[in-house]
């Protein structure tokens, strides 16, 4: 029995040597502690029952950030940091700055904040991985397995690491409803403060932020990760919005890709799945090739792009094409070829990752008949992104809102 035990002993030493020679997370450590920043959010709290500004007190908010570039601009977490009167930055070696707000997108999560370092002070950036996954090799910047590490503010301790692996890959919905491709769930250990905290592979790469904070009860150590190359471009808008020297308009809007339509959600079988039953088909006369084919629009959002270019409530999505126009030269570039809709997910899909101007190619089921409608994708009508020398009208009313979460 003592043989058997030291044989397990220095079974697992010696795998966990070997796991040490691969992957060293004390290297990872030392080389990214320096992207890694304490931010401290200082907001007024006013008292809504009275309104009474003389009873306002101070809240102090810590969360994580990253140094994004050499000139400055950090990336954190969109909550509360556009409403904070003082943002104060802190780096592992001691250095300490005031903050500008520079711009936040709520439904992505990503905000924006830039300091002024001293002479003597060269930053240094993150690498971000910003690649997105390509359908055609079917290949992903990180995999199921992978060791992973985050670095944060951890329940006030600033550059607390810990560590674990990626637990999946999932398209998943975001803290927002926002569907996004390929989230990020990793078992990491996540605490207050860790918002908006980067995740890091063997290479000392950022794969993804923080985004959700899952289990609680018997569930532990599930949290989900917007993946960096969705981070990476609506940062990259944000920076370029605020750099610009033209006068703010509706292009200041970060890009949330928009199609207004409403996929309807089936009936519930036996497995408790929702399904677009055969008897549904038979009665729109589905034709036999494209019977395992389709999902059906439920409601088509008045003004939306879908309600402009013609699509109607009961049509069926069959095909789909998607092109990019160039905006110089007029030509279009195949972006996505033809292929079947086999189900909602992967059209939506295909919106949330869709460019501006992108051309969508549907071939539509409609009365019988079966032909294409072109549709220009366009701009969430409630994209949501703060940016100080511009403002957004919206007509939405609290209901609209509510049911948009519904459409895509």
């Amino acid at each position: 029995m003592r043989a058997f035990c030291l044989a397990v002993i220095l079974t697992a030493s010696l795998a966990g040597q070997a796991l040490a020679q691969d992957y060293k997370a004390i290297d990872v450590v030392d080389e990214v502690r320096d992207s890694v920043v304490s931010i401290d959010i200082n907001s007024l709290a006013v008292n809504y029952a009275t309104f009474d500004i003389s009873t306002q007190s101070l809240l102090t908010r810590q969360i994580t950030g990253v140094v994004y570039t050499e000139n400055g601009y950090i990336l954190t977490d969109s909550n509360s940091i556009d409403d904070g009167i003082y943002i104060n930055v802190r780096f592992e070696d001691g250095h300490e700055y005031e903050a500008e707000f520079i711009g936040a997108d709520l439904q992505y999560g990503v905000g924006v904040i830039k300091i002024n370092p001293d002479a003597d002070h060269d930053l240094k950036p993150i690498k971000m991985r910003g690649e997105l996954y390509n359908s055609d090799i079917g290949s992903l910047p990180y995999e199921q397995g992978e060791p992973v590490l985050a670095i944060g503010y951890s329940g006030g301790y600033g550059g607390t690491v810990t560590s674990g692996i990626i637990s999946a890959i999932r398209t998943f919905r975001n803290s927002r409803k926002i569907l996004i491709p390929n989230m990020i769930q990793a078992d990491v250990p996540i605490n207050i403060g860790n918002e908006g905290c980067p995740l890091f592979n063997d290479l000392g790469e950022v794969i993804g932020f923080h985004d959700i904070q899952g289990g609680g009860g018997s569930l532990q150590r599930i949290s989900f990760f917007s993946p960096s190359w969705i981070v990476k471009r609506v940062a990259d808008e944000i920076i370029s919005n605020h750099e610009s020297t033209r006068p703010a308009n509706d292009e200041d809007v970060v890009w949330h890709p928009w199609l207004g339509i409403q996929p309807y959600a089936g009936s519930q079988g036996t497995s408790g799945l929702r399904t677009q039953s055969d008897d549904l088909k038979m009665f729109f006369g589905m034709p036999d090739q494209y019977w395992d084919t389709g999902i059906l629009i439920n409601g088509v959002w008045r003004e939306g792009p879908a309600a402009e270019y013609g699509l109607r409530r009961m049509d069926w999505l069959m095909t789909v094409t998607v092109v990019n126009q160039d905006a110089n030269t007029g030509e279009d570039t195949v972006k996505v070829p033809y292929q079947l809709i086999k189900n909602v997910q992967q059209l939506e899909v295909l919106v949330s990752t869709a460019q501006r101007d992108d051309i969508f190619i549907f071939g539509i089921l409609r009365n019988g008949n079966l032909f294409d409608v072109e549709v220009t994708i366009g701009q969430h009508p409630a994209a949501t992104a703060y940016l100080p020398d511009s403002s957004s009208d919206s007509n939405l009313t609290r209901s609209d809102l509510a049911r948009m979460s519904e459409f895509f």
